[in-house]
């Protein structure tokens, strides 16, 4: 029961994304977004408040991301590696298939929520999983013992949300997975030196 109720979800946030991503955020209503995803209205209701509450599926979608590339990293990766590949894949995805604006939404929406905030909600899988690279990361020694895992992880989190929140403010007009590329090892470093 629990597969098929994600599966209903993942379905209608991903139809919703793909009209959003090709009619505009604005432009696309509930109606469509139920056509689209073959649901009911009352089983768009039963996951979603409304059109507004989409906006936090994003994240979702992120951590759908994560999951697929959990299947194709090479295990045997340094936590160091494993980080940049993981940063470089969804940056690369963020940039080639999700409109700025649409992440502009996404993060103005996180400010006036009274809902739970999705980009900063440590239950998803993108914090659970990274947080067990951190780990290995200090375990193995790779980074300094001078801040816990979750304190990483915390730091981590913050350059990613600068980085996308830039690229949204200054609509797209950077290559998003290049800057980062640049700018992530010196932030790994300083890991190795401890913080």
């Amino acid at each position: 029961m629990a597969r098929k109720r994600q599966s209903t979800k993942s379905r209608i946030v991903k139809s919703a994304w793909a009209l959003f991503s090709k009619k505009g955020y604005h432009n696309t209503t509930v109606d469509e977004i139920i056509a689209s995803s073959k649901t009911s209205k009352g089983t768009f209701y039963n996951y979603f408040k409304g059109k507004e509450s989409l906006l936090n599926s994003l994240s979702y979608l992120f951590d759908q991301k994560y999951e697929e590339l959990q299947e194709l990293m090479d295990p045997q990766l340094s936590a160091y590696d494993k980080l940049l590949f993981l940063n470089h894949e969804l940056f690369k995805m963020i940039e080639h298939s999700i409109d700025y604006e649409l992440l502009g939404y996404l993060y103005s929406s996180q400010l006036i929520t009274r809902d739970k905030k999705s980009l900063s909600d440590e239950k998803r899988f993108y914090y659970t999983w990274l947080t067990e690279i951190f780990k290995e990361g200090l375990i193995n020694k790779e980074f300094k013992d001078t801040s816990s895992a979750k304190e990483l992880m915390n730091y981590y989190a913050m350059f990613e949300r600068a980085l996308l929140y830039d690229w949204a403010l200054y609509k797209g007009e950077f290559s998003l997975t290049k800057l980062s590329d640049r700018l992530l090892p010196p932030l790994l470093d300083s890991f190795k030196k401890g913080l």
